[in-house]
């Protein structure tokens, strides 16, 4: 009839079968381990960007569930960084922006969250994760390299801090902040209503 293969049939049909399903679960789990890459690792593709060609993000890079109001200035409390690679602040905006956002266009120098550095240099987000008791950051700046956030907030203290106005020592957030893979352990920062 035709010249077409036929499927394996008789004593070895079992076997193929066998290694097929088995290649199917091999597959299954590399899937399963990419998928759980971690939020701060550069991409394949950010390794080694174009000049002033920005990476372009997809919408999983960007999370946030928050039912608190996380709104501020986080500060750190002791000086972070050197020159003009000292981080002055964190900032985090209203679910409005982080939805804005979302949403796109992506352009101009403002962010729902973004980092402020002593140079001027405003760092906003290629990836982030934002909850009530969280915050994950990453971004890339021409002058500083790669700036990531790992961060706890404290709720508790941060409650009190909005309602005092910000006038509470008490850290409401606490992490690592690194620049261009030089790590800050331990920064405490405390909340602000405004930059300064």
């Amino acid at each position: 009839m035709g010249t077409g293969r036929r499927l394996a049939s008789g004593p070895s049909a079992p076997a193929l079968s066998r290694q097929a399903h088995a290649g199917v679960a091999l597959l299954a789990v590399a899937g399963l381990g990419l998928a759980s890459c971690d939020l701060l690792s550069p991409r394949a593709d950010e390794t080694a960007p174009a000049e002033n060609a920005p990476a372009v993000a997809s919408a999983g890079d960007f999370r946030h569930s928050q039912s608190e109001d996380l709104s501020g200035f986080y500060t750190p409390v002791a000086e972070t960084g050197d020159g003009e690679g000292r981080l002055l602040l964190v900032f985090i905006g209203q679910p409005a922006d982080f939805e804005a956002w979302e949403k796109g266009p992506r352009d101009g120098g403002f962010a729902p969250i973004l980092l402020e550095f002593a140079g001027g240099e405003r760092v906003l987000p290629e990836r982030y994760e934002v909850t009530d008791d969280r915050v994950r950051f990453s971004g890339t700046s021409a002058d500083l390299g790669r700036v990531t956030l790992e961060a706890r907030l404290d709720g508790g203290a941060l409650a009190l801090a909005r309602r005092n106005l910000g006038t509470d020592e008490e850290p409401a957030m606490e992490g690592t902040v690194t620049v261009d893979g030089r790590s800050f352990g331990g920064v405490k920062f405390t909340w602000s209503m405004g930059g300064g």
